[in-house]
C-alpha cells in the first residue's frame, strides 16, 4: 500500500475522532510542504493581474479611494446616512468587504481554470484558492498602509494605538474567507452555474453587511415588525469583520435614541472578548466547512475538470 504524496494512509488509520485528526494534521503537514508552491502562485496572481495596466499595483489603493469617492457624494449628499466623517466610516468597512468578494470572485474558478495542471501534476489542491486570498491580502495590507494617515488624520492617533484590534481582526477574517474561497471553488467544478449567481449572491450580501450604513442605524429605525431584519444583518458573518475591523480604524457608532441625532460615534476603541470570540467562531467553523467541502470535492477534480 503506497500513500498519497505528504499524505496519510486512510487504510491504516483507524475509525472515529481519531481518524479525523490524522487526516486533517496529514494535509495540513501536505499543505506546509507546498509552502514554496503556494508562494510562487501568489507572486503568479499579483504580477498577472497588473501586467498591461499603467498604474499597476496603485489600483490596490485607488479603487477603495474611489469607491469611497461615489459612496461619500451618495450618501453624504443625497441619501444622507447620519455619521461623522463618513469617507472614514466607508473605508473602514470597504476594505474588510473588497477582501472578502475579491478573494472568493478569484478562487471560484482557480480549480476550472487549472485543470490541465490538475490532471497532469499532483500538488495539494488546496493551494489554488488560497493562492488568490493571500494575493488579495497583500493588496488590502496596501491598501491601509497608504489609507492609514487619512484615517488618523480623521479619527484621531487612537488609529495607531488599535492596531492590534485591525490585525486581529484581518486575521481571523483571512481564515475565515480562506474557508469561503475554497467551498467556492470546490463547488463551482460540479456546478458551474454557482459563476453566474456569483454576482447576485455578492450584491445581496453586500447589502446586507453594514459597510455603507451602521449596523445602529439598522438596529434603531427597525420597528417591532421589522425587527427581525437587524437580527438577520446583526448574525451575518462578514456584519462581525465589518463591525471588528471599524472598532479600530473608525470607533464604535451606536444609537442615541434622539430623531435629531441617531446616531454618536466614538474614537477608535479595543473590542469586547464577547465580539472576538464570535469573529473567532466564525472563522473556525466557516474555515472547517469550506475545507471539508473541498477535499470532498478534491477527489474527483481530475474528473470533473
Amino acid at each position: 500500500m503506497t500513500a498519497r504524496p505528504g499524505g496519510v494512509d486512510a487504510a491504516l488509520v483507524p475509525n472515529g475522532p481519531r481518524r479525523v485528526t490524522l487526516v486533517v494534521s496529514g494535509r495540513l503537514v501536505e499543505l506546509w510542504r507546498a509552502r514554496e508552491l503556494l508562494v510562487q502562485l501568489v507572486r503568479k496572481e499579483l504580477k498577472v493581474r497588473y501586467r498591461n495596466s499603467a498604474l499597476g499595483f496603485l489600483w490596490s489603493m485607488l479603487t477603495p479611494v474611489l469607491m469611497t469617492a461615489v459612496f461619500s457624494v451618495v450618501f453624504t449628499q443625497i441619501v444622507r446616512i447620519p455619521v461623522d466623517d463618513f469617507p472614514a466610516f466607508f473605508i473602514a468597512g470597504y476594505l474588510v468587504w473588497q477582501f472578502l468578494q475579491n478573494s472568493c470572485q478569484g478562487a471560484i474558478d482557480s480549480i476550472v481554470g487549472n485543470g490541465e495542471l490538475i490532471k497532469k501534476v499532483y500538488f495539494p489542491r488546496e493551494v489554488l484558492p488560497l493562492s488568490h486570498v493571500l494575493a488579495q491580502l497583500t493588496h488590502l495590507l496596501l491598501a491601509l498602509l497608504v489609507l492609514t494617515p487619512y484615517l488618523i488624520a480623521t479619527r484621531g492617533f487612537g488609529v495607531l494605538v488599535h492596531v492590534p484590534t485591525t490585525l486581529l481582526a484581518i486575521a481571523l477574517l483571512t481564515v475565515f474567507v480562506s474557508g469561503v474561497a475554497m467551498w467556492f471553488a470546490g463547488v463551482n467544478v460540479a456546478f458551474r452555474d454557482l459563476r453566474e449567481l456569483f454576482v447576485v449572491i455578492f450584491q445581496v450580501w453586500f447589502y446586507a453587511t453594514p459597510v455603507i450604513y451602521p449596523l445602529a442605524l439598522v438596529t434603531a429605525q427597525m420597528g417591532e415588525r421589522f425587527a427581525w431584519i437587524a437580527r438577520v444583518i446583526a448574525v451575518n458573518p462578514a456584519t462581525v469583520y465589518v463591525e471588528l475591523a471599524r472598532l479600530g480604524l473608525y470607533g464604535p457608532v451606536s444609537a442615541t435614541g434622539d430623531a435629531i441625532v441617531p446616531l454618536t460615534d466614538g474614537p477608535p476603541t479595543w473590542p469586547s472578548l464577547a465580539a472576538v470570540a464570535l469573529a473567532a467562531g466564525w472563522a473556525v467553523v466557516v474555515f472547517a466547512a469550506g475545507y471539508a467541502v473541498f477535499l470532498r470535492r478534491a477527489r474527483t477534480f481530475a474528473k470533473e475538470v
